[in-house]
């Protein structure tokens, strides 16, 4: 499997999620390559064998309110994956 994951080192909410998602491969075995890429964005993104994964939740006018994968929501898009290859 392969993994491409982008979030923003200075954002500790998508830093936590980068840390689930290696907890997550490591505690149940799964064989992946993880590519990681440090960006100024506002919502941690997947790309799990070349299938773009972005936060689908409805989002507030607000600049200052930005949505983010659930860690369930990221184990599911992985479970996902592990079962279609």
């Amino acid at each position: 499997m392969d993994i491409n994951l982008i979030y923003s080192k200075k954002d500790p909410k998508q830093a936590e999620t980068r840390d689930f998602v290696y907890q997550y491969i490591e505690d149940r075995g799964i064989l992946a390559h993880i590519i990681e890429t440090d960006e100024p964005v506002d919502s941690p993104k997947l790309i799990i064998n070349g299938l773009q994964y972005t936060n689908q939740c409805d989002r507030t006018k607000s600049a200052q309110s930005t949505a983010y994968p659930s860690k369930s929501d990221v184990a599911e898009l992985i479970e996902q994956q592990i079962w279609c290859v």
